[in-house]
């Protein structure tokens, strides 16, 4: 497909590409769908959890108080003693049936416990599930390889959770903030106080925590200019190791949002907001590639978890535990049942990893999900793909790249495409470029649905 007609589906449809490649799972399921049967075969060939030398380990905890509109994640808003004791229980059996599985040579680059909230578990449950990842840290070389996320209200108000935590070799928590603004919060169903982010990031500390990460979100419903600023300028003065700012996303069947009639903003104000962050932050001692929503203070690292700078960087291999989480080797991508009840039988019954929804992809539908995911940090490293993949982005995506710098979206330095200043409002057509020629006839006949 010609670069002007990539641009022009881009410029029609800019919902389409986001960070999120596919650009619908229908796309993908119309696709390259496979048996759940033949990823349990492929896991248990030699190129599967046999070949692992490393990879990221991800932990899903699905319960959550309420679900904000802006959130397509699974989640679960039961508030049930037993059913948080038969979840941890659940995890703990799936960890120890990975552990007979996978090599025992292999190394964990970092491990994340995602939700949901995960310390929304009772203490007792959340430290017997971080307990059992004691096996799996020590098999880390890296200098924070476990990262938890948490709330501001829990952060605030259940200090000792995070006294615990940082026992068990947790030095790393990111703070869901998103906005501090009253408003805003309101807008998408969420409550919290700029009280308990300020205790929250203070219990952190007084934890022990080597790294605080604060998130943001950009272009909620109502929010400009003034509004961003003024969170900006709240999370940075409470001095977090990183800030990360995301893009707020307005398509996906479980995201809320589409359904109050928001609609997303345009493009160019997704630059001008992004663009403001860049500029405010830098000048406050963060330190970012130009299109990488990963803000540090310390220079020399990205902001973000080991275990994301691992997957989304160096496209390693990734391990989900738990309902709906998802893994990825090679060009194989699969969800555990989303069903609780489901997901509980299958690891009980001894599988280690459980697919239900399930994916054997073509290299380029590989490498195009692996590009949007690089460029998320600012920048395409060709070493980091060959290493990766064993191929590089060039032969495939030669005629992308070379219209990205021909447009000024990217500049070679070296062994990098690196983004350019003011180009992240042309992101939507920049992703374009990498997508396969099948997603993008996907996308101009009609798809992704709101």
């Amino acid at each position: 497909m010609s670069v002007i007609q990539r641009l022009a589906a881009a410029r029609r449809a800019p919902q389409a590409f986001t960070i999120q490649y596919p650009p619908s799972r229908e796309y993908f399921q119309a696709s390259f769908r496979t048996p759940p049967r033949e990823i349990a075969e492929f896991l248990s060939s030699k190129g599967g959890l046999a070949g692992l030398s490393e990879f990221g380990l991800y932990l899903h905890v699905p319960f959550c108080r309420a679900r904000c509109l802006y959130c397509n994640f699974p989640i679960d808003t039961r508030r049930d003693a037993a059913l948080y004791a038969g979840y941890a229980d659940s995890l703990i059996q799936q960890l120890e049936l990975l552990c007979h599985a996978v090599p025992a040579g292999s190394s964990v680059r970092g491990i994340d416990i995602g939700g949901g909230t995960p310390t929304l578990l009772p203490e007792p449950e959340l430290e017997r599930v971080v307990k059992a990842l004691a096996k799996w840290r020590a098999r880390s070389r890296s200098r924070r390889p476990l990262s938890v996320e948490t709330s501001p209200e829990i952060a605030a108000r259940e200090p000792g959770k995070f006294v615990m935590l940082r026992s068990l070799g947790v030095d790393r928590v990111s703070l869901g903030v998103q906005t501090a603004e009253t408003d805003l919060l309101a807008r998408v169903r969420r409550r919290q106080q700029k009280l308990d982010i300020e205790t929250g990031i203070r219990n952190l500390r007084a934890a022990g925590m080597g790294r605080v990460n604060v998130d943001l979100i950009f272009g909620l419903p109502g929010q400009g200019l003034a509004e961003w600023r003024a969170d900006l300028k709240f999370a940075s003065s409470l001095k977090p190791d990183s800030i990360t700012t995301y893009d707020c996303l307005y398509r996906g069947k479980g995201r809320g949002l589409p359904m109050t009639g928001a609609k997303p903003p345009a493009a160019a104000v997704y630059g001008k907001l992004y663009d403001e962050a860049f500029s405010f932050l830098t000048s406050k001692g963060y330190h970012a590639a130009y299109g990488s929503v990963n803000f540090s203070l310390h220079r020399g690292e990205t902001g973000t978890s080991a275990y994301f700078e691992g997957r989304l960087l160096d496209g390693l291999p990734y391990l989900g535990l738990g309902v709906n989480a998802s893994s990825m080797i090679g060009c194989r991508w699969w969800f555990s049942p989303a069903a609780m009840p489901e997901w509980t039988r299958a690891v009980q019954d001894g599988e280690a990893l459980p697919g239900q929804d399930c994916y054997a992809l073509p290299e380029a539908e590989r490498l195009a999900k692996q590009i949007l995911w690089s460029l998320s940090f600012g920048f395409l490293d060709l070493e980091r793909f060959r290493k990766a993949f064993g191929w590089g982005i060039k032969p495939r995506f030669s005629a992308g790249l070379e219209a990205a710098q021909e447009k000024g979206w990217l500049l070679r330095k070296g062994g990098r495409y690196h983004m350019v200043c003011g180009s992240f409002r042309h992101l939507p057509e920049l992703r374009a470029l990498f997508y396969t020629d099948p997603a993008l006839d996907w996308v101009r006949r009609g798809g992704p649905r709101p």
